[in-house]
């Protein structure tokens, strides 16, 4: 009995001392089963480093894909250690809905090694979008730079794409050239509320877009931007450009987004219209048909009123002479 018992506890000790006692013991010993049993970020990039030998921690890994980011790191590492396995996995892994999130979250941003991957990103944007869903992908996509932009372009024309990329071209690691691009598509080509988010926030840091929206963007974008929570002295900005250069024919078009803008914006706007209707004769009819003689504007536009007042608008059609007149019989006399 004392002699069963004692080799008993033999084996027990010679078990216990084979088993790792951490993940270094454990990649030591390649034991993948530990490593994966343990599930810890370090011990899945010990089994990523094993994977560059091992099939049975490959099998590991790919078991963990669907679940666990820290599989497609190692994956991502094994990229950068220039391992076969690393891209196949994570292409694998981009042409899976339910993997391929996850993959597209262990890429870097902006990383030059991600442009081998570009297809395979705008692929997945394409089969998620469906369920409304790929912008992290996107995300990534619009980071490669100029190397992605006929993946990028497409994305934006092709409408069931075109949210879930703007939401990417929105992202702070987007690309100078993926922003570009979304002004230089065809208007209908950002016809999303992403698209204008992103023009938005676009145009409150760089005064080139502000240019861009006064003398080339389309009416409607316009009229969203004068909607939007674009601060007054840039949106003031865009229509002293606007009125003042762009053609003639254009200029109708103006009217409702000048709307739209004197209703959020009238304080700020009214030097800048004033000075308008004085110097820029073309832009006096647009700015007399952007104005609502009924609203409460008028009421903070003392500067236009006083322009309304003089005889600029004899040489206008009846339609502008009228909503002059009505703007200087309701509105202005409240200006102030």
């Amino acid at each position: 009995m004392a002699r069963s018992a004692w080799m008993a506890a033999a084996v027990c000790l010679a078990l216990f001392a084979c088993k790792p006692a951490n993940v270094q013991q454990a990649e030591q010993k390649k034991d993948v089963d530990w490593l994966a049993g343990d599930g810890s970020a370090e011990a899945i990039a010990a089994l990523g480093r094993l994977a560059d030998t091992e099939p049975k921690a490959l099998a590991a890994l790919d078991a963990r894909a669907a679940t666990d980011v820290n599989a497609s790191i190692a994956a991502w590492t094994a990229v950068t250690r220039n391992q076969p396995w690393g891209t196949t996995f994570l292409r694998s892994a981009l042409a899976d809905p339910n993997r391929a999130e996850i993959a597209a979250s262990a890429f870097p941003r902006r990383d030059p090694r991600l442009v081998p991957f570009a297809a395979d990103l705008e692929g997945a944007v394409v089969r998620l979008a469906a369920g409304h869903r790929g912008s992290v992908l996107a995300g990534v996509l619009a980071s490669i730079g100029p190397s992605a932009h006929a993946n990028v372009e497409r994305r934006l024309i092709d409408p069931k794409t075109r949210g879930a990329m703007c939401n990417g071209v929105g992202l702070p690691e987007a690309s100078g050239d993926a922003k570009s691009l979304l002004l230089a598509v065809p208007a209908d080509a950002r016809d999303n509320p992403a698209c204008v988010d992103d023009i938005v926030e676009m145009a409150n840091k760089e005064d080139v877009v502000l240019g861009w929206l006064a003398t080339g963007a389309e009416p409607g974008l316009l009229g969203a931007v004068a909607k939007s929570a674009l601060p007054c002295p840039r949106l003031a900005t865009i229509w002293g450009k606007a009125l003042a250069e762009r053609p003639a024919e254009a200029q109708p078009a103006l009217a409702v987004p000048l709307q739209n803008s004197t209703h959020r914006c009238a304080s700020t706007l009214d030097p800048v219209l004033a000075d308008l209707l004085e110097h820029a004769p073309a832009s006096r009819a647009p700015i007399a048909l952007g104005l609502d003689p009924y609203a409460g504007d008028l009421s903070d536009m003392k500067k236009t009123c006083d322009q309304l007042h003089r005889n600029y608008m004899n040489a206008e059609n009846a339609r502008v002479r009228e909503k002059v007149s009505d703007a200087i019989s309701h509105g202005c006399r409240f200006a102030h």
